[in-house]
C-alpha cells in the first residue's frame, strides 16, 4: 500500500514540475525561434545580374546601386555579367530563379520593353514574370563617331550616308536592342540606309568605335563622355529636345532637324514574380534612399546620368509604355517578328 501511495506522488510530482517548467521551456525557446527567421538580406549574398558585359551603362550602375545596398545592409550584393541574345540571356535567368529575394535582374530597358515587342519565342513575359522594384537610372544617348568619319554633325552624317548608301556602319549593343531600334528609326527619318552591327553591349562596342571597326553608335554618356573630352571620340548629336547639361555645346537632334529622334534609355532592378512584398518595399526603398544621396547624384550626373528612383507601381508602368512605344517603331520601321 505504502509503495503505490508512493509512485503516485512520484507520478504527480514529475506531472507539476513539467507544468512549472513549460512556460520557462517555450521562454527560452521563442528567441531561437525568432532568430532563425532572419529577416531579409540575412546571411545570404544577394545577385544582381547583368545582361551586358562589364564597363558598359547597365554595369556602371548595377555595381554603383550593389556597392551601396552592400554598405547599407552589411552583406555582399555581387554583380554577375551573363551578357549576350540582347540581355535576354540574365532576363531568362532571373526569370527562372527563387522568388526570394536572393536573385536579381539589373535590367536595361532592352530587354523588358524592346526584344519583346521583336522576338516571338522569348522564355518569359516583361510583364508576368517580374516585379519592378525601381528605375535606377535614366539617360538621354548621345550620337557619337569616330575620329576618321567625316562628318561632324547629325546633318552632316545624313548628307554622308545619302551619297555612300550601307557603307556607313552603327553599332548597338545587340541585335534588337534599343540601340539596334534607334539606327532603324534614324534611318526611317533621314531616308539613309546604314549597316548594322550587333555587339554584346557597350562594354565590347566602345573598343570596336575606337578601334575604327565602326563608324557610328548610340550611347549613354557614362559610356563615352569621358571619351569625347579626351578627343579620342566625336559627339554628333545629343538625341532628346533638349541639351546636355554636361556638354552644352553640342546641338540636339530636334535643332539638326529631327525632333521625333530622341533616345532616352533607362536602368531598373527587378526581381523574379512571386518575391514576397516586403522584400520589394525593402528593396525600393533602398534604392529611392540611394538615389537621393548627395554623392550618388553627382557621381551620375558627372556621367550624364540622371538618378532614377520612384515607386515600383511607376516602374511597372514605364515598362507598359515603353513596350508600347517600341511596338509602334517596329511597326513603323516594317521590322518582321523573329522567333
Amino acid at each position: 500500500m505504502c509503495i503505490e501511495i508512493a509512485a503516485r506522488t512520484s507520478r504527480l510530482l514529475r506531472r507539476l514540475l513539467l507544468a512549472l517548467s513549460a512556460p520557462l521551456l517555450l521562454g527560452a525557446w521563442a528567441p531561437m525561434a525568432a532568430a532563425s527567421d532572419v529577416a531579409w538580406p540575412g546571411l545570404k549574398p544577394v545577385t544582381l545580374i547583368v545582361g551586358y558585359p562589364a564597363g558598359g551603362g547597365a554595369d556602371t550602375v548595377a555595381r554603383l546601386v550593389a556597392d551601396r545596398l552592400g554598405k547599407k545592409y552589411n552583406q555582399r550584393f555581387i554583380v554577375e555579367n551573363r551578357s549576350g541574345a540582347s540581355g535576354t540571356i540574365a532576363a531568362t535567368v532571373v526569370a527562372r530563379s527563387p522568388a526570394d529575394g536572393y536573385t536579381l535582374l539589373a535590367s536595361a530597358s532592352s530587354e523588358l520593353t524592346v526584344v519583346p515587342t521583336i522576338r516571338t519565342s522569348l522564355q518569359y513575359d516583361p510583364a508576368k514574370d517580374f516585379e519592378p522594384v525601381a528605375v535606377t537610372s535614366q539617360t538621354t544617348y548621345l550620337l557619337v563617331s569616330n575620329l576618321s568619319f567625316p562628318g561632324n554633325t547629325l546633318q552632316e552624317l545624313v548628307a554622308y550616308a545619302k551619297k555612300n548608301p550601307g557603307k556607313v556602319s552603327y553599332g548597338s549593343y545587340g541585335q534588337n536592342t534599343f540601340t539596334h531600334l534607334t539606327g532603324e528609326y534614324l534611318q526611317l527619318l533621314t531616308g539613309t540606309k546604314l549597316l548594322h552591327v550587333p555587339y554584346k553591349g557597350g562594354g565590347d562596342l566602345i573598343p570596336a568605335l575606337l578601334g575604327n571597326q565602326i563608324e557610328i553608335s548610340f550611347n549613354s554618356p557614362a559610356e563615352v563622355l569621358s571619351q569625347v573630352q579626351a578627343g579620342r571620340m566625336k559627339a554628333l548629336a545629343v538625341l532628346s529636345p533638349q541639351r546636355l547639361k554636361e556638354m552644352p555645346s553640342l546641338p540636339t537632334s530636334a535643332e539638326a532637324g529631327y525632333p521625333d529622334l530622341t533616345a532616352r534609355g533607362w536602368n531598373g532592378l527587378m526581381a523574379p514574380k512571386g518575391t514576397p512584398t516586403q522584400v520589394l518595399d525593402e528593396l525600393n526603398a533602398a534604392v529611392n534612399e540611394i538615389m537621393r544621396s548627395e554623392d550618388v547624384v553627382r557621381d551620375l550626373q558627372a556621367r550624364g546620368i540622371e538618378p532614377g528612383g520612384g515607386t515600383r507601381q511607376a516602374a511597372r508602368e514605364r515598362i507598359d509604355n515603353e513596350l508600347q512605344r517600341w511596338r509602334d517603331v517596329v511597326e513603323k520601321v516594317g521590322l518582321q517578328r523573329i522567333d
